[in-house]
């Protein structure tokens, strides 16, 4: 199974639960300053957990640095593997990361539940929100506004982070709806939904991939000119 098929089946099992149903499904997030991509973001059930994927095709030598990340950010972290990394995953993860194993037919085994996490900090949690989105929480907390995105991030650290956390996990439920209002307005008005992640991927793995030729620098001095030998 592919990275998208595994994440189409983590999705598919948890929407079927009472627990995780109406929770908003984010892959391809990038966090920890846009150095670790997490494949599946979940923000429901008051949580903000992360599953990390591994398959067939994937290796485990960039597990630990990823995991080290995602206790920073997350609440939950859970890595689901195809079974032959199953030992390695183990080997690499602690004991507080949760364990799935994916089977070829799409089943998923529960090897080891993910323990929650409380190391989240207040920049961690500040991360997730773009600069309009910050200008909001400070607004809703009537707190000045500064022109950077480091003024508004030196405020809202005065903010309690109970108020933070709900607020961000607020924001990351209606993410979707933020990004097509967006892409609606940049349309002119007309209203527009975007692809979603997978159809996106799927029509790219579709093109043709083309070499882009390179070009040398332009020199101001003059070529040599040739004459036969």
């Amino acid at each position: 199974m592919t990275e998208l098929d595994i994440r189409n089946a983590i999705i598919a099992a948890m929407s079927r639960t009472t627990t995780w149903a109406s929770s908003t499904f984010i892959p391809e997030m990038f966090v920890d300053k846009f150095t670790r991509r997490a494949d599946l973001v979940v923000a429901g059930n008051n949580k903000l957990i992360v599953f990390e994927i591994k398959s067939e095709r994937d290796k485990l030598d960039r597990l630990d640095g990823q995991l080290k990340s995602y206790i920073r950010f997350f609440e939950q972290v859970t890595v689901v593997c195809a079974e032959r990394h199953l030992e390695g995953v183990k080997a690499n993860s602690l004991s507080e990361v949760g364990i799935w194993a994916i089977r070829k037919d799409g089943s998923i085994r529960k090897v080891r539940k993910a323990k929650s996490l409380d190391q989240c900090s207040t920049d961690s949690w500040l991360s997730f929100l773009p600069v309009d989105e910050l200008r909001k929480l400070l607004k809703m907390h009537n707190m000045k506004l500064g022109r950077h995105r480091h003024d508004l991030l030196a405020a809202a650290d005065n903010i309690p982070m109970k108020a933070i956390r709900k607020y961000v996990l607020d924001y990351l439920q209606r993410r979707d709806e933020r990004i097509q209002e967006r892409v609606g307005k940049k349309g002119q008005g007309q209203a527009a939904t975007p692809p979603s992640i997978e159809e996106y991927l799927k029509t790219l793995a579709q093109r043709p991939m083309k070499a882009i030729p390179r070009t040398r620098p332009h020199s101001s001095k003059p070529s040599p000119s040739l004459s036969p030998a």
